[in-house]
């Protein structure tokens, strides 16, 4: 059974509604979600994807990541996403909203932080494995390639260190 997402115009108003395979194929703008969740230590949790998954198989990505499914709102998907992937439940609070334009993904993104130390429940269906990382460890990551990372991933978590230099913090 396919997905249903809805498809937007490049400012997110809802044009229509479309399958998950048919916004892909014809490029077509959904929404998604990345989520970042941190631990005590101001460290950021990524997961490397699954070889199952059909985009980015084995790529480095955000804690959790989706997209919206039609009927639900970013911060619903988002929510459902922690779940599905990680197992857990946490207070999310929004970062951005950014464009995701690249190949086949064309995408308004939501961009969420939670806290939680774990542990986590992985979905291996989803995830091949994860890991606490310093926010020194990711600048450097994204800046030298070291870890290859999904497209809209490397654009959320650049969005994230600027929203961490805005307020001067690592929380």
């Amino acid at each position: 059974m396919d997905e249903y997402f809805y498809v937007v115009d490049e400012d997110d108003n809802v044009i229509g509604k479309a399958t998950r395979s048919e916004c892909h194929r014809r490029g077509l703008i959904h929404r998604s979600v990345y989520i970042i969740v941190m631990n005590d230590k101001g460290e950021v949790f990524l997961q490397k994807r699954s070889m199952k998954k059909d985009l980015y198989p084995g790529c480095y990505a955000c804690s959790a990541t989706g997209h919206v499914e039609y009927g639900e709102s970013y911060e619903e998907a988002a929510r459902r996403e922690l779940k599905e992937e990680l197992g857990i439940e946490s207070p999310l609070k929004k970062i951005c909203k950014f464009k995701c334009f690249f190949e086949i993904e064309r995408e308004i993104s939501v961009l969420y932080v939670c806290h939680h130390n774990g542990p986590f429940d992985l979905n291996s269906e989803e995830i091949e494995s994860g890991e606490f990382l310093s926010i020194e460890e990711i600048k450097k990551a994204l800046e030298n390639g070291t870890r290859n990372f999904a497209y809209g991933s490397i654009l959320a978590l650049k969005k994230f260190l600027e929203y961490l230099e805005k307020c001067g913090n690592n929380s």
